[in-house]
């Protein structure tokens, strides 16, 4: 597992977050819960020294907004 810290808009949202490998830009992150916030990768940021990985994210308040804003997105 990969530890990845969500960054929106500059400020870390959300820490110690475990993904099986690490998204690529245009990638979706998102819970089990369609109902959850869905964020949508713009950038891998690697930290030298760090272990944990940067991801710049687009935050959606749920699956169906995301749907509706993303192309190609289910």
């Amino acid at each position: 597992m990969v530890s990845c810290n969500l960054v929106f808009n500059g400020r870390t949202i959300l820490t110690d977050v475990s993904l099986p490998q690490v998204p690529s830009k245009g990638d979706i992150v998102a819970n089990v819960n369609p109902k959850d916030k869905h964020y949508l990768v713009l950038c891998v940021e690697y930290v030298i020294n760090s272990n944990s990985v940067n991801l710049h994210v687009k935050e959606f308040a749920n699956q169906l907004t995301c749907v509706n804003n993303v192309q190609g997105f289910r």
